[in-house]
């Protein structure tokens, strides 16, 4: 039964509404307001991790040991090298002479700050005088190998070599002496750069003199003598 309204009349009952007449919102409209809550969304995300992430990127830590390190990995792929060193030699006990040498030759790579080679050298030792004597100039050549090794990540390094050389000395009033022999050094070095560094070095030549015309290989050892010169030097050299 319709219900009774205000002062008894009788309202009629509302029908249904048609579905022709409801009004539907279009369907990209619905869609470009989800994209706009989403960009809303994103937004507030970046706003709120913007102090974090340059409180972040302050706190990198500083790229000089990553720089040094591809820099040195860079430096050591192995190469030629030519070298010159100058410093004092002693031949004789408690007498300098003038030292002078060069030297060139390749390195292989052996492990991250290891390299080794081979080397040519060859020097001399300038005449001198002391107390009233002279001392005769000696210049020797050398076959040999040598060892790199830098302390880790520093552009410090030690260098080893050794190996065989020949000298010959000229004798005053004629005539001239040669002898053979080993040789042994060991020197401490810095690299300026990729292709240039500086070392302070020790060399020491072991050999046999010979006295009375005998060969030291024959029977009668006593007529050998073992000897020792030293050179220490200041060098540079070039790598490529």
């Amino acid at each position: 039964m319709p219900a009774a309204g205000p002062g008894g009349l009788r309202l009629p009952r509302p029908g249904p509404v048609p579905l022709a007449g409801l009004r539907r919102l279009p369907q990209e409209g619905n869609a470009g307001t989800r994209a706009r809550a989403t960009r809303d969304a994103g937004a507030d995300r970046c706003r709120a991790a913007g102090p974090r992430a340059r409180r972040g990127a302050g706190a990198a830590p500083a790229p000089y040991a990553a720089t040094f390190d591809t820099a040195a990995r860079e430096q050591d792929d192995g190469g030629f090298f030519v070298g010159v060193q100058a410093g004092q030699g002693w031949i004789y006990e408690d007498v300098e002479q003038d030292a002078v040498a060069v030297s060139a030759g390749y390195r292989w790579q052996a492990g991250p700050w290891t390299q080794v080679g081979v080397e040519l050298s060859g020097g001399r030792l300038d005449e001198t005088t002391d107390g009233g004597w002279r001392y005769p100039k000696a210049t020797y050549k050398a076959l040999g190998a040598n060892a790199r090794m830098n302390f880790g990540e520093s552009p410090w390094f030690m260098m080893v070599r050794g190996g065989y050389f020949d000298a010959e000395q000229d004798i005053p009033g004629g005539g001239d002496f040669s002898t053979d022999g080993g040789y042994a050094g060991l020197a401490v070095g810095v690299d300026i750069n990729r292709h240039f560094n500086i070392t302070l070095g020790y060399t020491g030549f072991v050999y046999a003199d010979e006295y009375y015309d005998s060969d030291c290989d024959d029977d009668y050892t006593y007529d050998c003598d073992f000897n020792r010169a030293d050179t220490v030097t200041l060098g540079v050299e070039a790598r490529f």
